[in-house]
């Protein structure tokens, strides 16, 4: 049995085990009720205003119907915070945040405010738009836009900036999305990012940290959860509402996840090894059509800087690092000039497009 077979009968085997642990987990939501969601039933699970933004907003909040106090909002900040100091960035106004942060007095958290779609202008009276989320206090200003599938609108974390640096206080915008992706610059500047200078540019964009729901909010939730086990009203909506995140993520119980990986890694080593079993039929075919041609294989970088010769059995391991090319030239012992060599390549170029390229050369 070769090793690409061997390769296929073990992802065969790991996929059967993802396929037993999916049955598992289908069967433990039917026993345990998992799949009697509100927010499904309801149709809401993207609803940024009236689910998301809603629930996060009210967890937030100090004197919520949550009766728990600062309780959450302290979780939240504490992620914040961790976040904030893993970020190697030089980042003035987020530094000025997260020292903020660190020294805060436990009293401080109950003078915090949180509005959810909250209408703001500037000092000169002009409307900046709808702030999905704000949480405020004397001290601190933290704006979070909150995007799951809605598009970004001209300039609107530029007019959230306006806002919160007219406050005077210490001040953060969250763009907070699935995946935690970035804004861009249609969304931080508009049109008119040739109207600032540099160093304002750079304010505007260092203020932003990128959160996600898939890694942020899903632990952040997996905390409040533990803080309310034995409260059951909660701690099931809080449930609820996680696996709503999870779902909209695409998040897998850890065990499928883990097993995935495994066969992920299992798909790359059988597609290497159907790839160099493709090179060498490839080379002994053509070699049959064009036996007088010298055939060798090389590994070269695509600005041609590097170009190698290696033997047949460090081909695999060529074919996962590099970009490969089969060469088929006239040897030296045939009447040519050598000066002007010419050769047929053939390459494979492992870049993202993965692109295929035969031609001649001299």
């Amino acid at each position: 049995m070769n090793t690409a077979t061997n390769s296929e009968d073990r992802l065969e085997s790991i996929l059967g085990q993802i396929r037993v642990l999916q049955a598992k987990s289908d069967e433990r939501a039917e026993v345990t009720g998992e799949n009697f969601n509100v927010f499904s039933i309801l149709d809401r699970e993207s609803d940024e205003v009236k689910t998301h933004s809603a629930i996060i907003a009210e967890l937030l909040n100090p004197h919520g119907s949550h009766s728990q106090g600062t309780l959450f909002l302290k979780l939240f900040l504490k992620k914040l915070l961790k976040k904030l100091q893993e970020d190697q960035k030089a980042q003035e106004e987020l530094k000025q945040l997260r020292e903020k942060l660190e020294q805060i007095q436990e009293e401080e958290f109950d003078k915090f405010r949180v509005e959810v779609e909250t209408s703001k202008k500037n000092k000169k009276g002009e409307a900046l738009g709808r702030i999905d989320i704000l949480i405020e206090s004397g001290d601190v200003c933290i704006v979070i836009e909150n995007k799951i599938y809605a598009d970004d609108q001209k300039r609107q974390l530029g007019r959230y900036y306006e806002y919160a640096s007219g406050t005077g206080k210490k001040l953060g915008i969250i763009y907070l999305t699935l995946e935690g992706d970035g804004p861009k610059d249609f969304t931080l500047y508009g049109d008119e990012k040739s109207k600032f200078d540099e160093k304002e540019l750079d304010k505007i964009k260092d203020t932003v940290v990128c959160l996600s729901y898939e890694k942020f909010i899903d632990k952040w939730l997996d905390a409040c959860i533990k803080e309310v086990a034995r409260i059951p009203q909660i701690r099931e909506t809080l449930h609820q509402y996680q696996m709503t995140v999870r779902k909209l993520t695409g998040k897998l119980p850890p065990e499928v996840e883990d097993t995935l990986n495994k066969a992920a890694e299992l798909e790359d080593e059988i597609i290497r090894h159907l790839q160099c079993e493709f090179w060498r039929e490839f080379k002994k075919r053509l070699a049959g059509q064009i036996p007088k041609f010298h055939s060798n294989f090389q590994i070269y970088e695509s600005n041609m800087e590097r170009d190698e010769e290696i033997p047949d059995e460090q081909l695999e391991d060529s074919i996962c690092h590099n970009s490969l090319g089969l060469t088929f030239s006239i040897p030296d012992s045939l009447p040519c000039d050598n000066k002007h060599e010419v050769a047929f390549r053939v390459f494979y170029e492992r870049s993202k497009t993965h692109s295929y390229f035969r031609g001649l050369y001299t």
